[in-house]
């Protein structure tokens, strides 16, 4: 049979080896967990980021296609008033005034 001191060292010992294990497991759960969640949060900003990039590749698309529509009617009521201008007095002779209608 263990002496009671004999007793008290070993109730040391595996007490010792108890809590050196349980803090070890303790901080290696707490890296693990901060490290999800670094991850996580860098996934979530990344996701936000992609769709902050995606609404703006779509805002400047619009912003495309509208200026493409003002050149279009640019030109278009350009060549109407070059037909009109054309038609309506013909070809004008050098020194003739114009009257503009403003």
């Amino acid at each position: 049979m263990l002496s009671t001191e004999e007793l008290i060292d070993l109730l040391f010992l595996v007490s010792g080896g108890l809590l050196t294990t349980t803090l070890v497991f303790a901080v290696l759960w707490v890296r693990s967990r901060e490290r999800a969640l670094k991850a996580r949060l860098a996934r979530q900003d990344s996701d936000a980021l992609g769709e902050d990039v995606t609404h703006l590749v779509q805002a400047v698309d619009a912003i495309a296609i509208e200026v493409e529509r003002i050149s279009e009617a640019q030109r278009f009521t350009a060549l109407t008033l070059a037909e009109r201008s054309n038609a309506a007095g013909g070809a004008r002779r050098l020194g003739e005034r114009v009257i503009t209608p403003h």
